[in-house]
């Protein structure tokens, strides 16, 4: 909880300092949607089939994203983005996860929907990105990382144990504490941007709206990320082909990023 309002208030004193960018999420056409063109063939299938089953057994949704490219924008918030816009998981059990893949910043990130944080925690998934997907990525083999990265996921999500690796079973589970003071140290600097930033809004003489909006707008995201997640669900689907497509679910942030 602390580590994850912590990074809460990181991203949002990010967003009151950075150019917002737009990176398009790219339509949802399947369980795989290989947009940089790093999967085999039969890898490709593989993941899909792995997934329709762990779909057909559990309702859990896992979908696979890669990117050419996110055009400067962080990793974490075209996840959510996409998160967003395609909603995996049920619409009452919030049971979607996603892989994504940056391909020219070199960044991933698996985004957990919040029916899925009790399991596929936040410490589980930086254990699948470091143990597992990184060190095939530094050797070039994009396309196994991303097959037993998926196998881990839907592992840890359904119980499945003889699916998820042994270095992801054994690896560190613990959410270390952030220091307390370090907190602070960040409170304070987060709420000193919002009243620089007014400030120097009312000495050009307009209202200064467009950094104080987004800073409330994070700091309650960032709120509701630390109390669980209290967002609203949406109930319309996203569109894809053969069958598949999200089904309402939530997601409030939760997962981890890594790069290689």
């Amino acid at each position: 909880m602390v580590k994850r309002f912590f990074t809460g208030l990181a991203l949002a004193a990010l967003m009151i300092t950075s150019p917002i960018f737009a990176a398009n999420v790219p339509a949802l056409k399947g369980r795989v949607n290989d947009y940089a063109k790093i999967i085999r063939d039969s890898d490709e299938r593989e993941i899909e089939e792995y997934l329709a089953g762990v779909e057909q057994a559990s309702g859990i949704q896992i979908a696979v994203l890669t990117m050419p490219s996110l055009d400067g924008e962080d990793i974490s918030s075209f996840g959510i983005k996409v998160a967003d816009k395609w909603e995996l998981g049920d619409k009452d059990k919030d049971n979607g996860a996603i892989l994504i893949v940056a391909y020219a910043e070199h960044d991933l990130r698996i985004e957990v929907g919040d029916g899925l944080e009790g399991s596929l925690t936040d410490a589980k998934c930086g254990l699948i990105l470091r143990n597992v997907i990184v060190p095939e990525f530094r050797d070039g083999n994009y396309s196994k990382g991303i097959l037993e990265g998926v196998k881990n996921m839907g592992g840890i999500a359904t119980g499945d144990e003889s699916a998820v690796s042994k270095s992801v079973r054994e690896g560190d589970d613990s959410n270390d504490a952030v220091p307390a003071f370090v907190i602070l140290i960040w409170l304070i600097f987060f709420v000193s941007m919002i009243i620089s930033g007014a400030r120097r809004g009312r000495r050009r003489g307009r209202y200064y709206h467009n950094g104080n909006t987004i800073a409330w707008i994070a700091a309650d995201a960032a709120l509701r990320s630390m109390m669980g997640g209290s967002g609203s669900s949406h109930g319309h689907s996203s569109g894809g082909f053969g069958g598949f497509s999200g089904g309402g679910g939530h997601f409030s942030g939760g997962g981890a990023s890594a790069h290689w």
